[in-house]
């Protein structure tokens, strides 16, 4: 499967560092926005996730780290994080501190602090807190192929995508991600992406200062009413707020490991003929 990342233009909320001045102005699909430390925490709650946060997360002394910085990175855990720092012995005490908090990556203030030299690192930070959430709670059993399919919805939910960027992410036709998804045990697309959707809402829940209706229009529905109506088609009656990230997990897995043994009993029968 080859992936194609889609250039959908992104926000980058940009601290107003002197050390950033070069990255005011950032090449497709990025667009700067550039925030003071009370702007970037007003931001970082109501950002989607397929925006990333830049950060400059040491003092004006360029050595101590700024509490600041964490207290970001805590509001914004499905925001992806990176922190540009000088890779240099003493400053990993503190990178400790930031990735313990919930970074998502450092880039390099030497190699990375121009336009271009950041570029790659902030491609490669897209939909990643995401990501990492559900390959966690995936169960074991999901083979390498469907990683790679989940991990494409999964970027696509978060740029607020359908079954057409799906296929699109991996320069395929619709039916034939289809007949991937169908081979290794997964949903369908559209149903695929309505499952990633709905868990991407409740991990933005988990964030503080997060309402509802934030919650669902960053993740691309229209409104809480289509969130709350995807949500019920997969878990069933129940309320939103009552819901829960580990229960639709709990609910997704038990449906790939249905899907899993109808994918076997195909082989078999195939087999066999």
């Amino acid at each position: 499967m080859n992936v194609n990342v889609a250039e959908t233009t992104r926000r980058v909320l940009l601290l107003d560092s002197l050390r950033f001045g070069a990255l005011r102005t950032l090449p497709a699909p990025f667009v700067a926005e550039t925030l003071g430390w009370d702007g970037l925490r007003r931001a970082v709650v109501r950002a989607a996730p397929s925006s990333v946060v830049l950060l400059d997360p040491f003092a004006d002394d360029g050595e101590r780290l700024d509490e600041r910085a964490l207290e970001v990175i805590a509001a914004c855990r499905m925001v992806p994080t990176v922190a540009i720092v000088p890779f240099r012995v003493e400053a990993f005490v503190n990178v400790r501190a930031l990735l313990r908090g919930g970074l998502t990556d450092i880039a390099d203030a030497e190699l990375e602090n121009t336009p271009e030299g950041i570029r790659l690192r902030l491609l490669s930070v897209h939909a990643q807190p995401f990501k990492r959430r559900l390959e966690a709670e995936l169960s074991r059993f999901t083979s390498a192929n469907a990683r790679t399919l989940l991990r494409g919805a999964a970027e696509v939910s978060v740029d607020g995508g359908g079954a057409l960027e799906l296929a699109r992410r991996f320069d395929a036709q619709e039916r034939t991600v289809a007949g991937w998804c169908r081979r290794e045990g997964l949903p369908a697309p559209r149903r695929l992406l309505a499952w990633t959707r709905v868990l991407l809402v409740l991990l933005l829940l988990e964030e503080p200062n997060r309402s509802l209706v934030g919650a669902a229009r960053a993740a691309g529905y229209a409104t809480d009413y289509t969130f709350r109506r995807a949500l019920r088609d997969l878990l069933g009656d129940g309320g939103a707020r009552e819901r829960s990230f580990a229960e639709a997990m709990a609910a997704f897995n038990g449906e790939l490991r249905d899907l899993r043994e109808k994918a076997r009993r195909r082989a078999r029968g195939s087999r066999a003929a």
